[in-house]
């Protein structure tokens, strides 16, 4: 009973300072499956505990209440700082998580009310149970053979143990009969149960205890997993039935053209202003710039918005993707296209490059990878310089080989000066501008953000000058696209950079891309689009062979209709949004939302499956 009403405390806590109040997340069928999974869980250890000695099973008590408010409170500081919680794959990596100790620090105190709360109600769990144990067995011991055998161990009575496999039984035949019964919708547990593996969404609808056991079973045995040859045969008939993007306009427009290819630390268009990032202002303003354009979040936050950039694949929910991918055959990927080609291909990253092991990815990528802790040394800044990357770099690719010519080349940068938390104390690349943004009126995080990335803006304008002095600035695209939003950021602080108070659920996501050459006719965009389409986009552009089919993404200068797609399956599209749609009441509108919500659980699926079955390597269309 005692763990039970511990384990509804901590999850109340959870939810309160992670979905928050007003999201519903206290009541409904995900907290009521949480409850009843909690008693489940209670009650398997109360049974368990009594086949143990008194000592034995007051040990395995204490030990039970101090890992569930290490866990519950490990995952609210994580959670805080990376916005989704961690999934076993996480933890069992998770020794570079160690890096962000500052943050992790920061955070605990920041959280210390919520956590404080944990650990009070761990404490006086434990304070009840010893005290109930010992209790329980004082008034239970008479003889020597009536409860306790020769070794001195518990045997619960055959009553005992058949009324708590009923309750138990009951705990989780209540929990199966919520997820049948209510909705099949999105985001509710029928969808997370059945459809979707994403810790979030798996915690909110199941509650933490049953998402981590959850999680493990999916990790062990597979999530839907079918036999390799039919899934291989199922994918081949999905692809073989879908159109082709058609030529357009903008194909081939930068073909022979160099390509450098930006993945920016949390950049979006509210670092872009005239007089602190003014290179930036004078790329988004000349090259294309986008309208209706989204960066979504994905579990693995950095590294799966690189997945995206660089693959125009949806990231495996619960694994590191880009890491996964390492063996596998990626043809589409933009190293690997212009290699092909005979370009010079090379991928730098300004912190260390053995960080989610892209060491090993990035290679498969088609580069030749280096960076911080390679043959490079930034300096030991948190976070490192990209101006400094760019000037220690760019010699590499923009040096005439014997023929006094410069090697066409493709160069893919990542990088970190944009990194969170945003603040004047220990983010120095912030602290190196925080002068150039005090005349702004706005709250500390939203100037720090400012200021981190006027560092990314001196790196563009160095690496303008060199190609210009190197005399390929004509000759080279510039493409510029973030990770993620600055999701450390509030709602209130993206609010001020807005200028307006934001709507949720979706402003948050709205960003931008730059995709720039000198002296190209200004483009603007207006169709929905997210990172997802730029790979596709830019294969179009610079007129490489490639089948669309096999990318989520979308040529964003095609015929097909925009579509941005979150994390939770939720969308927007030219049309609108999913939950203006799903509420209207108009037939065409019904019917467009449930064929939408088809064609994204299959770009969902078919991603992961295209990572689990290396799918390019043996992929066969028709």
């Amino acid at each position: 009973m005692i763990i039970f009403v511990l384990t509804v405390f901590l999850e109340i806590v959870l939810r309160l300072w992670t979905f928050g109040a007003a999201s519903g997340s206290l009541g409904g069928s995900g907290f009521a499956i949480a409850a009843f999974m909690s008693a489940f869980f209670a009650c398997l250890l109360d049974l368990a505990s009594r086949f143990m000695s008194g000592r034995a099973e007051k040990n395995l008590k204490t030990g039970m209440i101090i890992f569930l408010v290490m866990l519950y409170s490990s995952q609210i500081v994580y959670y805080d700082i990376f916005r989704t919680f961690y999934t076993v794959y996480s933890m069992a990596n998770g020794g570079q998580v160690l890096e962000f100790i500052r943050i992790i620090i920061d955070t605990i105190i920041e959280k210390i009310v919520p956590i404080g709360l944990n650990f009070m109600g761990g404490a006086m769990a434990i304070y009840a149970a010893r005290k109930l144990t010992d209790m329980r067995r004082a008034k239970g011991v008479k003889t020597e053979e009536g409860s306790r055998g020769k070794t001195g161990r518990n045997r619960p009575s055959k009553a005992l143990a058949i009324c708590s496999a009923a309750f138990m039984c009951t705990c989780l035949i209540a929990s199966a009969m919520i997820v049948e019964i209510g909705s099949h919708g999105m985001d509710t547990p029928y969808e997370y149960y059945y459809r979707t593996n994403e810790i979030k969404g798996n915690v909110k609808s199941f509650g933490l205890i049953s998402a981590v056991v959850l999680d493990i079973k999916r990790m062990a045995l597979g999530f839907n997993e079918v036999p390799e040859k039919d899934a291989i045969a199922e994918m081949n008939g999905y692809f073989s039935s879908q159109k082709e993007s058609s030529k357009n306009g903008m194909t081939g427009i930068f073909k022979g053209k160099n390509l450098i290819y930006i993945t920016a630390e949390s950049f979006t268009d509210l670092a872009i202003d005239k007089e602190h990032t003014p290179t930036l202002y004078k790329m988004s303003r000349e090259g294309v710039s986008f309208e209706n354009y989204y960066n979504p979040v994905w579990g693995v936050s950095t590294l799966d918005g690189e997945y995206v950039n660089c693959l125009g694949l949806i990231p495996k929910a619960g694994v590191w993707s880009m890491t996964e991918s390492s063996d596998n055959d990626l043809p589409y990927a933009l190293g690997n296209q212009f290699r092909k080609l005979g370009y010079v291909t090379k991928a730098y990253h300004d912190h260390d490059i053995n960080f989610y092991h892209r060491r090993k990815s990035h290679p498969n990528l088609g580069y030749d990878f280096d960076g911080q802790g390679g043959g490079y040394d930034f300096g030991d800044s948190w976070p490192e310089s990209d101006l400094e990357m760019i000037n220690q770099t760019t010699e590499a690719f923009l040096t005439p080989g014997e023929d006094g010519k410069i090697q066409p080349f493709h160069v893919y940068y990542l990088t970190v000066s944009g990194h969170m938390e945003y603040n004047f104390r220990y983010q120095e690349m912030s602290i190196k501008h925080e002068k150039e943004v005090s005349d702004l009126k706005l709250s500390e995080a939203p100037r720090a953000y400012k200021a981190a990335n006027m560092e990314l803006d001196l790196a563009m304008k160095l690496l303008i000058e060199r190609l210009d002095e190197a005399g390929v600035l004509e000759d080279t695209v510039i493409v510029i696209a973030g990770d993620h939003y600055p999701y450390t950021l509030s709602n209130d602080e993206i609010s001020q950079l807005r200028g307006h108070e934001i709507e949720e659920p979706y402003e948050k996501f709205k960003s931008t891309a730059i995709i720039w050459t000198p002296d190209m006719e200004p483009v603007t965009v207006t169709k929905a689009a997210s990172n997802l389409d730029l790979l596709p986009t830019i294969s179009n552009l610079f007129g490489l062979e490639y089948d669309s089919r096999l990318l989520m993404g979308r040529d964003i200068f095609g015929g097909e209709p925009g579509l941005v797609v979150f994390e939770d399956k939720d969308w927007i599209s030219d049309r609108g949004t999913r939950r203006e749609l799903a509420s209207s009441e108009g037939a065409s509108d019904l019917r467009y939302v449930k064929e939408t919500d088809s064609r994204i659980a299959d770009m969902f699926k078919y991603s992961a499956w295209i990572l689990d079955y290396d799918y390019y390597r043996s992929s066969k269309l028709s």
